[in-house]
């Protein structure tokens, strides 16, 4: 009993992590401004990029980034080594799994900012790298895929994250990553709806014009 709770805490703990809003925190520091105020009005990385800093906007996206990877590598080492499987998974991975996602989680929905998060994208990107450094490739490779062929960021994320998953799961040899697959779609993909247009077009082959049109801060 003692080690169950000891593993919820650890996922409640990834997803308070997850959610401190860096990026938001530095744009107050260093501009002087709130970052849901201003720009596309969301509090990450690339907002701090395009209206308060280049310099201080990478360095909140790197620690957006450790943010998943500590939250992974922490929950991996000190989770319950309990002797059961899941998937093909054993204790402590599914438990650092699930708070890898707890923390883009976190991230996209803290409760510090009224639930009003990031993208997701600098903390799935540590916590991915976590798992596996090789991992990087195959995110990049799907975001890649998204950006020049569909040119709409939702299928780039949406592939990002299905290739990274369906290679952990080959690699690592666990179905697991299935079910982590379905879980960061869950998390991630409203994050880059557009409700400013119609649902269907959001998800619309070649939506954007140019390239340089999916990578411009949106209001949604």
């Amino acid at each position: 009993m003692s080690g169950i709770l000891k593993d919820i805490g650890i996922i409640i703990a990834g997803f308070l992590v997850g959610a401190i809003p860096f990026c938001f925190i530095l744009g107050k520091i260093v501009g002087g401004k709130r970052l849901t105020e201003i720009g596309d009005k969301n509090p990450g990385g690339w907002n701090l990029v395009f209206n308060v800093s280049k310099i201080w906007g990478f360095i909140g996206i790197i620690l957006d980034m450790a943010k998943g990877y500590f939250v992974y590598y922490l929950a991996y080492r000190f989770s319950s080594s309990g002797s059961f499987e899941v998937l093909g998974a054993a204790n402590h991975q599914l438990i650092a799994i699930i708070a890898g996602c707890a923390a883009v989680a976190g991230h996209n929905y803290p409760p510090y900012l009224k639930f009003n998060g990031g993208k997701g994208l600098a903390t799935w990107g540590g916590f991915m790298i976590a798992i596996s450094p090789f991992s990087i490739i195959t995110a990049a490779v799907g975001l890649l895929a998204g950006i020049l062929v569909a040119r709409n960021m939702i299928w780039s994320v949406s592939l990002g994250i299905i290739f990274t998953g369906i290679f952990l799961w080959i690699y690592k040899g666990s179905s697991i990553f299935a079910v982590m697959i379905l879980l960061l779609l869950v998390i991630m993909l409203p994050k880059q709806v557009n409700t400013k247009i119609n649902l269907g077009l959001n998800f619309k082959f070649r939506k954007e014009a140019t390239l340089g049109d999916l990578f411009k801060p949106k209001i949604r």
